[in-house]
C-alpha cells in the first residue's frame, strides 16, 4: 500500500506493519478522505497469486489500520457509500483454489465493525465487481464470477456468473438477464456507472457473445455496443472499466494496451505513452478528469493532461520469481521479474549518489524462468523465460544468445501435445564442480557441458505424467495457455556442492528423485509425509554433509495452506518432517542453509522469512523491518541473506553473523555481538541529481552490532572506541550527539541537531561504522573550504573495538579490507593515513590557538567593562584595551572571525583564506585518493606548520608581554586573574 501527497511524484509505503501485503482493492470514502478500506488479495488471480487475508480500515488517512474482517481469499473491488463513510461494500471472490463459503457481496453499515453477506450464489462462485450509483447510493450493481484454479488449469465461467442490481442499498438483489444481455454461461463481469449520468451503465462481460454492453435506462435494458476481441482477451486477467466523471461517453478499458472510447463505447483507440502494458485499473480524479492513473504490471503510470503524456514513478514493487548471487566485490544480485524481464546489479555502489536503477541492467531471459550466474566466468549470465527459453548473456557485449535445448513456441498448445513440457519457471542450475555445465528442467533433466551450445537428456520423465492434467486451459469461454498451467514438469534442480554428480530433482506434481552418478541412475525418494500433487518448490543440498538435503513443497494451489518442509540425512532414504513453530496455514517457498552454521536454516514463506537454529526442528519469525510479503527465493551468501519477494522487490539482511552471535548470547548481558568486515572503498562521482530511481543501498563501512539488556537514559553515555593494534586510540563513537556548528537558519550550512553515532535501545542495536579515524574539531566560524571533521580512512588491517558503558567493557575485532579495485602498495595507504592524521593534529592545534585568542579577547573585553568605573585603574584600562586589540588581531591571522557568510572570505577584505582555511582544504585534497601525499602537499604542510608555530609563539608572547603584567596589576588591586 503506497501513498503520495504530491500528486504521484513520490510515494511512501504505509501498510508495512500489517499481516499481509497482498492487496486487491482500495476505496477512499468520498465524504471523508481520511477513511480508507482495503481488500486483500488480487481480483485477477494468476497461478501463483498471493492469498488475501480480509479487509482493513483506516480513519486517519493510512497512519494506522484495523483488520476489520478476516478471511482467506481475494477481494477485487471495494466501494464506499458517497455520503456515509460507515457504509461500504466488498466484492469477495474467495479462494481461487477451491470451494469457499466466504464468497459474494458483503456490506458493512457500521464502519467495518460487522459485515453481512448480502449477495451469494454458491461455494464455487465469488464476486468480481460492485458499483454504487454516486448520485443515488440505493442503486448498487454487482457481478458474480465462477472461477477456479488448479496447478494445471484455470476455469473462468459457468452458470454461477451473472450481473445483479439492488434498488435498496444492497439488501435485496435481482439478477439481470435477457434485455440485450448475452445468453449462455458467463465468465468474469465488470460494471461501471457514469458519475455524470446515472442512467448510463456499462457492463463488460466474458461470454461466447460477450463484449461491452451499454444501458441508457439505468440497467433495465442493455445493448452490446462493442464485441471486439481486444476488449475481452484474457478476460480473467482484465474485464474492468472506468467512466469519465464528467462525460458519460468517455470510457477507459484497461487491457494489454490501455484503451479509451470517446463515443460511448462504439469504438476504442489505444492510448499511447504509458511506460508499461498489461493495465488492470484506471482511476480518474473526480474533480479533474485530466488526472488519470493507470495500475499495471509495471507499477503505475500517471497523466496530468488526460492521457497525452505520462510519468512513471519508480516503486519497489517488483515480483521476483528466482534470484542468484555472484562472487564479485561488491557482489551482484539478479533475477527474473514478473512482466519486467530480468535485472542484474550490484549490492553496493561505490559512487557519490548511491545505487540507482541505472546501475541495474537487463541481462537476457524474460519475466519467468530461472536465473544463474556462471560461477567460473564473472559477468556470464543464464536467464530463463516461459516455454523453456534460456539465454546466455555476457555483460558489456549486448548479445543475448538463445541456448534452449528445444526451441519451440508452446503458446496455445495443449501440454500433452508438446515434445517437451517446460513450466513457467522452468529451473536452471549450474554445476558447482564442472565449469560451463548447466542443467535445465522440462519433464526430463537436460545437461549442457558447453554453456548451452548443445544439450542431452540425463534422465527419464521424472514426473507423474498424468495426461488428464495436460489439457486445454482457461475455458470454458476464453482459453488461456501460456505455460503457467503446463503440468507434470521438473520444478527444481540442485547439485550437491560436496559431491559431483549428486543431483536432486523435484517435480510440480509431488515427486523427488536423486542420482549420485550424474544421471545414469535415478531413485524415487519422495518424502512419505508429503501428500500427492504437491509442488516441490525448493531443494537445498547441504553445504556440510553430502547425505543431507532439505525439501520445501506447497499445495496452496490445491487449497491446502499447510507448510511442508523435510530433511534427509541419508540421501533420501528417510525423511523427517520439520514444522514445529510454523503456523499451520503458512505455505512455504524456499529453504536455505546458512553458509557457516549447519544448524541454521532460513525459510521463505507466504509471510516473510523464518529461521531455525537447530536444523529445522523449531522455527521462529525473522521479521525486523521486512513486510509480511511472500518470499519466493533466498540466497545465504557473502555473509548476507538476500531476499526476493513477490511484490516488494529485493531486500538484504546484511551480516547474518549478527543473528548467529545473538542466538549464542545471554540476553541479560551487555555485549559487542558482531563486527562485520569493512571494505575500504572510495566512491566515484556521478551526475545524478534527480534521483528518480533511487535504491536504498547498503550503508558504507563495517556493520557493528551490540546488545543492551536495557535501554540507556539520555545522560548515560555508550561509547565504542576504535584502537590500533598497539592500543592507540583512533576514534570514539558516542551515544551523545555533538552540537551543530551552525544553526538551522545559517545562510551557508543550515544544520539540524546531529544524530548520535550510537543507538541505545533495548536488545539488538546495529550501526554502520564509516572506517574513519577521528577527524578534526570543526571551527565554529565560517570555513571557506574543506571538511576536516571527516577523519582519514583506516588502512587495511586488524583493529580493536571496545564497547564501553560505565565500567562494563566488551571487546571485538574489526578487519578492514583493501578496495579490490586499487593496486596501490600498502606503503602509499599508510603514508596517506599518516599525512591525514598529521594535518588533523595541526587543525586541532590551530583551533586551540584560535580559541585561546578568542577567549583572551572576550575576557579582556569583559574585564574592561567591569573595571570602567575604577578610577584607580585608569592606566590598567589602557593596557587592557591594547592587549584586547592585539589578541583580536592575532586571531585574525589564523581564520576569518568577522565573516558572516562564506563569500566574505572570498571577497578578500580581511586578506582572504587564513591558516585554518588553508589546512582544511589541504587535508581534503590529500584524502581524495589513497595515494601517498605529493611533494607539493608535504612542502605545503611544512609551511603551514611553521606558520602555526609562529602564531603559537605570538600567543605565548601575548601572554608574556601583556597578560602577565596585567595579571600582576590585578593581583595588586585584588581583582581576579584572567584565565588563558
Amino acid at each position: 500500500m503506497w501513498k503520495s501527497t504530491d500528486g504521484g511524484r513520490t510515494f511512501d509505503s504505509i501498510f508495512d506493519d500489517q499481516s499481509s501485503q497482498s492487496i486487491g482493492s482500495i476505496a477512499i470514502a468520498p465524504s471523508d478522505p481520511n477513511v480508507i478500506y482495503v481488500g486483500g488479495g488480487e481480483g485477477n488471480p494468476r497461478g501463483n497469486v498471493a492469498i488475501g487475508l480480509g479487509i482493513w480500515r483506516s480513519t486517519d488517512a493510512g497512519a494506522s489500520w484495523k483488520h476489520v474482517w478476516k478471511t482467506y481469499g481475494q477481494i477485487g473491488e471495494m466501494v464506499v457509500d458517497p455520503g456515509n463513510s460507515d457504509i461500504a461494500f466488498a466484492a469477495v471472490l474467495g479462494s481461487p483454489f477451491g470451494p469457499n463459503e466466504d464468497r459474494g457481496i458483503y456490506r458493512t453499515q457500521d464502519g467495518g465493525e460487522s459485515w453481512e453477506r448480502v449477495l451469494y450464489k454458491d461455494a464455487d462462485t465469488g464476486a468480481s465487481v460492485v458499483a454504487i450509483d454516486p448520485n443515488n447510493p440505493r442503486i448498487v450493481f454487482a457481478g458474480l464470477w465462477q472461477f477456479r484454479r488448479t496447478p494445471w488449469t484455470a476455469t473462468s465461467g459457468g452458470p454461477g456468473s451473472g450481473l445483479y442490481r439492488s434498488d435498496d442499498g444492497g439488501t435485496t438483489w435481482k439478477q439481470l438477464t435477457g434485455s440485450g444481455l448475452p445468453e449462455g454461461d458467463w465468465g468474469k463481469v465488470g460494471v461501471a456507472i457514469a458519475p455524470s449520468d446515472s442512467s448510463r451503465v456499462y457492463a463488460l462481460i466474458e461470454a461466447k457473445e460477450g463484449g461491452l454492453f451499454r444501458s441508457d435506462d439505468a440497467g433495465k435494458t442493455f445493448k452490446r455496443i462493442n464485441g471486439h476481441a481486444v476488449l475481452r482477451q484474457r478476460a480473467w486477467y482484465y474485464t474492468v472499466l472506468t467512466v469519465d466523471p464528467f462525460d458519460p461517453d468517455v470510457v477507459w478499458v484497461p487491457q494489454v494496451p490501455l484503451l479509451r472510447s470517446i463515443d460511448g463505447g462504439k469504438s476504442f483507440q489505444q492510448v499511447d505513452g504509458p511506460y508499461h502494458g498489461d493495465h488492470h485499473d484506471i482511476w480518474i480524479d473526480p474533480a479533474d478528469p485530466s488526472h488519470v492513473y493507470s495500475g499495471n504490471d509495471g507499477g503505475i503510470d500517471i497523466s496530468h493532461d488526460g492521457g497525452a503524456t505520462w510519468s512513471n514513478p519508480p516503486l519497489a514493487l517488483a515480483q521476483f520469481y528466482n534470484i542468484d548471487v555472484d562472487d564479485r566485490v561488491p557482489y551482484h544480485v539478479g533475477g527474473t521479474i514478473q512482466d519486467w524481464g530480468t535485472a542484474s546489479g550490484p549490492n553496493d555502489c561505490w559512487h557519490n549518489t548511491g545505487c540507482n536503477l541505472g546501475d541495474w541492467s537487463f541481462v537476457g531471459g524474460g519475466e519467468a524462468g530461472d536465473f544463474v550466474y556462471d560461477r567460473k566466468r564473472p559477468g556470464h549470465i543464464y536467464a530463463g523465460e516461459y516455454g523453456g527459453y534460456i539465454s546466455h548473456y555476457v555483460e558489456g557485449t549486448g548479445q543475448y544468445r538463445m541456448v534452449t535445448a528445444w526451441p519451440a513456441n508452446p503458446s496455445g498448445i495443449k501440454p500433452k501435445d508438446l515434445k517437451h513440457r517446460y513450466q513457467w519457471t522452468a529451473p536452471i542450475a549450474d554445476s558447482p564442480h564442472h565449469a560451463g555445465r548447466l542443467y535445465h528442467g522440462a519433464e526430463v533433466v537436460f545437461q549442457s557441458d558447453d554453456q548451452g551450445q548443445s544439450w542431452q537428456a540425463i534422465s527419464p520423465d521424472l514426473t507423474r505424467n498424468d495426461r488428464s492434467k495436460q489439457e486445454w486451459s482457461g475455458g470454458p469461454i476464453t482459453g488461456d495457455i501460456t505455460g503457467v498451467e503446463t503440468y507434470n514438469t521438473v520444478f527444481s534442480i540442485a547439485e550437491s556442492p560436496l559431491q559431483a554428480g549428486l543431483i536432486w530433482v523435484g517435480s510440480d506434481d509431488g515427486l523427488v528423485h536423486v542420482t549420485d552418478n550424474g544421471g545414469k541412475d535415478w531413485r524415487l525418494v519422495t518424502p512419505k509425509g508429503l501428500p500427492e500433487w504437491a509442488t516441490i518448490e525448493s531443494i537445498e543440498p547441504s553445504r556440510f554433509d553430502a547425505g543431507t538435503a532439505y525439501v520445501v513443497a506447497h499445495r496452496y494451489r490445491l487449497d491446502d495452506r499447510k507448510p511442508y518442509v523435510f530433511r534427509t540425512r541419508d540421501f533420501g532414504k528417510t525423511w523427517a518432517a520439520l514444522g514445529k513453530g510454523l503456523p499451520s496455514d503458512l505455505p512455504l517457498w524456499v529453504v536455505r542453509e546458512d553458509e557457516q552454521d549447519a544448524r541454521m536454516l532460513y525459510l521463505g514463506t507466504d509471510s516473510g522469512v523464518w529461521f531455525s537454529r537447530d536444523e529445522g526442528v523449531r522455527w521462529q519469525e525473522l521479521k525486523l523491518n521486512l513486510p509480511a510479503v511472500t518470499v519466493t527465493d533466498l540466497e545465504a551468501r557473502h555473509g548476507d541473506l538476500i531476499v526476493a519477494t513477490r511484490g516488494r522487490a529485493l531486500w538484504v539482511l546484511d551480516d547474518v553473523a549478527t543473528l548467529r552471535a545473538q542466538l549464542r548470547h545471554a540476553p541479560d548481558q551487555h555485549a559487542l555481538l558482531y563486527v562485520g568486515e569493512g571494505v575500504r572503498a572510495r566512491f566515484d562521482g556521478r551526475w545524478d541529481f534527480e534521483r528518480p530511481g533511487e535504491i536504498e543501498g547498503k550503508p558504507y563501512g563495517a556493520s557493528i552490532s551490540y546488545w543492551l539488556p536495557e535501554a540507556l537514559k539520555p545522560e548515560q553515555e555508550l561509547k565504542i572506541e576504535v584502537l590500533a593494534a598497539d592500543g592507540g586510540l583512533l576514534r570514539t563513537l558516542s551515544s551523545i550527539a555533538t552540537p551543530a556548528k551552525y544553526g538551522e537558519d545559517d545562510p551557508d550550512e543550515p544544520m539540524s541537531a546531529p544524530e548520535p553515532e550510537l543507538t541505545v535501545t533495548k536488545g539488538l542495536n546495529r550501526i554502520a561504522y564509516d572506517l574513519r579515524a577521528q577527524g578534526a574539531r570543526r571551527i565554529g566560524a565560517k570555513l571557506d573550504m574543506g571538511n576536516p571533521e571527516s577523519g582519514p580512512l583506516l588502512v587495511p588491517g586488524a583493529y580493536r573495538l571496545r564497547l564501553i558503558q560505565g565500567t562494563r567493557i566488551s571487546e571485538g575485532t574489526l578487519q578492514v579490507v583493501a578496495d579490490p579495485r586499487t593496486t596501490l602498495p600498502a606503503e602509499d595507504l599508510q603514508a596517506n593515513f599518516a599525512f591525514g592524521r598529521n594535518t588533523i593534529a595541526l587543525l586541532d592545534r590551530s583551533l586551540r590557538t584560535i580559541e585561546s585568542f578568542a577567549g583572551i579577547t572576550a575576557q579582556l573585553a569583559d574585564l574592561r567593562k567591569r573595571l570602567a568605573t575604577r578610577s584607580d585603574l585608569v592606566p590598567l584600562l589602557g593596557q587592557l584595551e591594547k592587549a584586547e586589540a592585539q589578541a583580536r588581531s592575532l586571531e585574525r591571522g589564523l581564520h576569518n572571525p568577522d565573516a558572516t557568510v562564506v563569500y566574505d572570505v572570498l571577497a578578500g577584505r580581511e586578506g582572504g583564506a587564513k591558516l585554518y582555511s588553508q589546512l582544511a582544504p589541504l587535508y581534503d585534497w590529500s584524502q581524495s585518493s589513497d595515494h601517498a601525499p605529493t611533494q607539493g602537499m608535504k612542502d605545503r604542510l611544512q609551511e603551514l606548520a611553521a606558520e602555526l608555530a609562529s602564531h603559537e609563539a605570538e600567543l605565548q608572547q601575548l601572554v608574556d608581554d601583556h597578560l602577565q603584567p596585567i595579571e600582576a596589576a590585578l593581583d595588586a588591586a585584588n581583582v581576579p586573574h584572567i584565565v588563558h
